[in-house]
Formats: structure tokens, C-alpha cells, sequence
């Protein structure tokens, strides 16, 4: 069971002005407030679930409201299917009553929405929106298709997976069968929530927000801009069968951070070793920040077939999105080669709990944190994406 993530820099400041780079200070100060919040609510549940960090629950009853906010810049790559999204968002909205539209809506600057989302079951830490249990059939489709749009069919695939493997946790936790030192009923793939931040608008800002244990996504339109940070992909078990049907959710990601990390000489590996160690993301739930200095090998020192290799990680998780914005973020992220840093720590294997691998660019940063089973035994993952220009959208 994860603790405690140790990281002697995570609580260092950046050193914005010596790397070229703005200040996050919008992102410090939530993050001492986030810091807190997450350790009252891990002293009061005793840190008994998945992951070392923590989010606060909200009351989404309180904060509801249909109004959205005017973005003041858009910063994204384009190529957007905004209207798409809008249209599945609409409809999904039309399938609701009023009780269940003032649970879904919020204004998009309600700071529900950095602390609503967690790798922890729903039971632990209370997510934004309507949950999927509440939803009948027909709702439920018309939620699912709002993610269906927004995502490509890799990315909706690995969705719905996610969601199997919790309802795979639910059966092997209630049995007690799963061997690792965690359990019960907590999971369950419809322990899923929707929630939507501003009115769904071509031409304002608004946040698609779909999450549950295993699975959180923070998708931000303006116009035709697109924005997938941050967004919590992860997996127990790895692998596994269920209904006569093998999965391997986030296989992809699981290949090629290896196949990145892998593809260094001796001599760049200890040059990527990242001081501290790792039991988790350090971004992840709880935490938007500061990003830390970055740490590693510049990629673009690195040979084409290396840059390559680094560029198939990055596509795992970018690719997610909808398929022409996905391109358009790769291409920005793969320019910005030259400040874009390769790390590891504790492990480069898949096999090994203590393996821990990032990349840090001015816009791209990528967690990928093995740990032990909490339900099964062996080794799963959490990993996170974030757009340091656009987390949480433009604002």
C-alpha cells in the first residue's frame, strides 16, 4: 500500500527565471492549500486507500450553476472537434431533470474542479457531478457517448477498460481472493461521475470532467483549442480476465516508457537518474504544483531513434484525445525537444515497484509510477498528464 511519496525537491521551488520559464505562482499557492486539505482528509481516513496523496470532497449542491466564463486567451494547438463535444454534451444534459442538472453543472471557475478527482476509491474522496449509479440506461449512454466524442476510439477503449477493471476490483476485493493487503466493495464501474464546468459552448471556455477510482479526466475547450490536463490513467491489476475476456488496459504505456527509459546508453541513464525516490506521482491528485526543476537528459540531445522512442511515450497518452488535436499537441510537444527532459528513478523495469519514469518540457510533463497491488498482488500503475501551459484550461 502506497504511504508516503519522498522527493527531496518536490517542495523546492522552480527556478522559473533561470529556465526561461514563467512563474506558476497560481499554482504554488493552491498547492500549499491542496497540501493541507489532503493531509487533514489522510489523518482522518488513516491513509487506507490507493495512492499518497489526496483531494478534499465537495459539495456539489452548493456549487452548481449553469453559467460558464469567458476564456481570456486560448494557448492550444487547435484542431479541436469542439462542436462534436458540445452537441454529445447537450443531449447528455436534455436526458437530465433539474435536481440532476444542478448536480452535473457547475461555473467553470468553481474550485471544485481542481479537488473533486483522485486515484482513491469514490467512497474515500467524494468526485463533482452525477454518478453513473444514479443514471438510468438511457442517461448513462448519453454520458458515455459526451466521453466517446471527446476521446479517440484508443482513448474511449482504455476508458472503458479502466471502468472493467474496477468492476474486476469490486469481485476480487468482495472475495477476498486478490491477495494483496487491500479489499472490500469500494469499486465498481459505476462508480463513475460526469460533471460539466461552464456551459458546454463553441465559443466559451468549458470542462468536460469524467472520473472515478482509476480514472480522471480534466478536458478544457475554447473554441478550437483543447486542452486533456490533467488527466489520471491507471490500472490493478495490470493485466487480468474477466467474462472470458483478457485486458491489458494501459498496455501501450506500460511498452513504450519502457522502451524509452530503455533506449538510453549507461552513461545518459545516470545522467536521467532524478534525485529522490518515488511511491507515487508527484502531480498527481491533490497536487497541481509547483513543477519542480526539471531533471534528466535533454531529449533533444538524444539520437532520432531515442527522439523516437520518446515521441511513441508521449503519443500514449496525448493520443487519447480525439485524433486530429491529439496530432497537433504531439507536433508542439516534440518542437519543444531541445527544454524537454527524459527521468527516472528507484527502477527502469515494468516488473519493479520501485520504477518511476517522467517527461518534463515546457508544455508536456508525463508521470509513470509503478507501486505494489492494493487488491492483487504485484505491481500496478498510476500515471498522469498534465499541459503546464493549460492545466485546467487557459485561465
Amino acid at each position: 500500500m502506497s504511504t508516503v511519496t519522498h522527493s527531496p525537491d518536490a517542495s523546492r521551488p522552480a527556478d522559473s527565471a533561470a529556465l526561461g520559464r514563467p512563474p506558476h505562482r497560481g499554482r504554488r499557492e493552491r498547492a500549499l492549500v491542496h497540501r493541507a486539505i489532503a493531509l487533514a482528509a489522510c489523518l482522518g481516513l488513516g491513509v487506507t486507500g490507493c495512492g499518497s496523496d489526496d483531494s478534499s470532497s465537495s459539495s456539489s449542491s452548493e456549487t452548481s450553476s449553469s453559467q460558464s466564463s469567458s476564456a481570456t486567451a486560448g494557448t492550444g494547438a487547435g484542431k479541436a472537434n469542439t462542436a462534436e463535444v458540445v452537441t454529445a454534451a447537450e443531449a447528455f444534459l436534455k436526458t437530465l431533470s433539474d435536481d440532476q442538472k444542478d448536480t452535473a453543472l457547475y461555473d467553470f471557475d468553481d474550485e471544485a474542479k481542481a479537488k473533486g478527482w483522485s486515484n482513491f476509491p469514490t467512497s474515500f474522496v467524494e468526485r463533482n457531478g452525477i454518478e453513473f449509479a444514479d443514471l438510468d440506461d438511457d442517461q448513462k449512454a448519453a454520458a458515455l457517448k459526451v466521453m466517446e466524442a471527446a476521446l479517440s476510439d484508443q482513448g474511449y477503449e482504455e476508458l472503458e477498460e479502466i471502468r472493467i477493471a474496477d468492476a474486476y476490483l469490486g469481485e476480487v476485493g468482495s472475495s477476498g481472493s486478490g491477495g494483496g493487503p487491500g479489499g472490500g466493495d469500494d469499486y465498481s464501474a459505476d462508480k463513475y461521475f460526469l460533471a460539466l464546468f461552464g456551459e458546454p459552448s463553441e465559443t466559451e471556455q468549458f470542462m468536460v470532467q469524467f472520473g472515478g477510482h482509476h480514472a480522471a479526466y480534466n478536458i478544457t475547450y475554447f473554441e478550437d483549442d483543447v486542452s486533456l490536463s490533467p488527466t489520471l490513467t491507471a490500472i490493478e491489476p495490470s493485466e487480468f480476465e474477466t467474462g472470458g475476456t483478457s485486458y491489458a488496459p494501459l498496455q501501450d504505456k506500460r511498452d513504450t516508457t519502457i522502451a524509452a527509459i530503455g533506449s538510453l546508453g549507461d552513461s545518459e541513464l545516470e545522467k536521467a537518474e532524478i534525485d529522490g525516490s518515488f511511491d507515487d506521482l508527484l502531480l498527481g491528485p491533490g497536487n497541481d504544483g509547483p513543477f519542480p526543476d526539471p531533471e534528466g537528459v535533454v531529449v533533444g540531445d538524444l539520437t532520432d531513434k531515442q527522439q523516437a522512442k520518446v515521441t511513441a511515450m508521449i503519443r500514449t497518452w496525448v493520443d487519447d484525445l480525439d485524433e486530429e488535436a491529439a496530432e497537433a499537441l504531439v507536433a508542439r510537444y516534440v518542437s519543444e525537444y531541445d527544454e524537454t527532459y527524459l527521468g527516472w528513478s528507484g527502477a527502469t523495469s515494468i516488473d519493479d515497484k520501485e520504477t518511476y519514469v517522467r517527461v518534463d518540457g515546457p508544455s508536456v510533463w508525463i508521470e509513470f509510477s509503478n507501486q505494489g497491488g492494493i487488491v492483487v498482488e504485484g505491481v500496478h500503475q498510476h500515471t498522469i498528464f498534465r499541459d503546464q501551459t493549460a492545466d485546467y484550461g487557459w485561465n
